[in-house]
């Protein structure tokens, strides 16, 4: 899985070495050596960059389709019944729960949520394949449980993304990412800000209808989830781990220190 999805550094080197090359490129195309053809070879890589990570597009396809359906065709009080509340649970009616993983109140909460799917399904999915969707929709039901057990319910697929989130940083921290703006940014720096968002927000209530407590529950299943691994993955982990804590205590003393 691993040699057929791409790292985005590999991706941008490979551009930049064909932007270098690009004056001697031009002068064969100016001799008939080459065909003006070949000039528009970083577009279809592009192309097929973009789409090679298929279970992460899958996820994201189901997603924006569920979202034009609800927002077209689903009647609201339908809508309504399909916003998971923890009493559901109670009755064993799971299907909220499951729906609501796919259903989003507005198209910047689908944007955003499918932007950070995209990053992270993408590291997941070159690292593990099929064992992406085992890790995602783990998340999606721990998350629930875990905010249920504060009385928090709601939608969307931001519980099933941090379970992403916290899997990638531990197992690969040191990813590079330039979907953010273009700039690059290790994986375990956006990993941890987002994360940092999440505990500040629990630490912080104010009037909003983001499922901080649902994000952490995401985060926290990798540690449930990371047994179901075979042996290599696991050690994987936990090496990421280690890298992890040794961030974070940085971080720590940086903050105590400029304090």
């Amino acid at each position: 899985m691993e040699e057929s999805i791409k790292t985005e550094a590999q991706f941008v080197h490979k551009q930049f070495l064909f932007l270098l090359k690009l004056p001697w490129y031009l002068l064969l195309v100016l001799f008939g050596k080459k065909s003006f053809a070949e000039l528009f070879q970083p577009l279809r890589e592009l192309v097929h960059f973009l789409l090679e990570p298929k279970l992460t597009i899958f996820l994201i396809v189901l997603n924006v389709g569920m979202f034009i359906y609800t927002m077209f065709f689903m009647p609201e009080e339908t809508l309504r019944n399909l916003v998971f509340q923890p009493g559901q649970l109670s009755q064993l009616n799971f299907i909220p729960m499951i729906v609501s993983w796919f259903l989003h109140a507005s198209i910047a909460h689908l944007l955003g949520n499918m932007f950070f799917l995209y990053i992270f399904g993408r590291i997941l999915e070159r690292r593990f394949g099929y064992k992406m969707l085992f890790i995602y929709f783990g998340a999606a039901v721990i998350s629930d449980l875990f905010a249920s057990l504060f009385a928090q319910g709601g939608i969307g697929a931001s519980g099933a993304i941090s379970g992403l989130v916290a899997a990638a940083i531990l197992t690969d921290p040191f990813y590079i990412t330039f979907l953010v703006f273009g700039v690059p940014i290790p994986i375990l720096l956006l990993g941890w800000l987002s994360i940092f968002s999440d505990i500040f927000g629990v630490l912080s209530p104010e009037e909003t209808n983001i499922g901080y407590l649902a994000h952490l529950g995401g985060y926290l299943s990798i540690t449930l989830l990371v047994y179901f691994l075979n042996p290599e993955e696991k050690q994987r982990m936990k090496k990421g781990l280690i890298i992890n804590l040794i961030l974070v205590a940085v971080l720590v003393a940086l903050y105590f220190l400029f304090k």
